[in-house]
């Protein structure tokens, strides 16, 4: 197998898919949550097809608070967990020092 690339670990492509990498499922409100970013859709798509990584969708339905009592679908994304070991062994350390590289760079902004 030929491991994904890695965008770099400033940029809201490399915080999203370090939160992939660490096996964690995810919908773009979590994101927002998390980074502020309303454009998670747009990251993955970096990331399938940019980048080569193999992100999967679920597709979630919930009520939301709209009066006509409307339902929206969203997706939450993913990275199989068979899939993780394998890359995480393909890449050795560059895939543990990725992680912490994105986590240093969020510190930074929480100061």
């Amino acid at each position: 197998m030929k491991a994904p690339k890695l965008p770099r670990t400033d940029t809201l492509t490399g915080r999203a898919l370090m939160r992939l990498m660490l096996g964690r499922k995810f919908t773009h409100r979590d994101y927002q949550n998390e980074t502020a970013s309303y454009r998670l859709s747009s990251y993955i798509e970096q990331l399938r097809n940019r980048h080569g990584w193999p992100i999967e969708s679920t597709e979630e339905t919930a009520p939301t608070k709209d009066p006509t009592g409307r339902n929206a679908t969203y997706a939450r994304y993913s990275l199989d967990p068979e899939f993780l070991m394998s890359v995480r062994a393909e890449m050795g350390e560059r895939f543990d020092n990725f992680i912490k590289a994105v986590k240093r760079f969020e510190a930074k902004g929480e100061k």
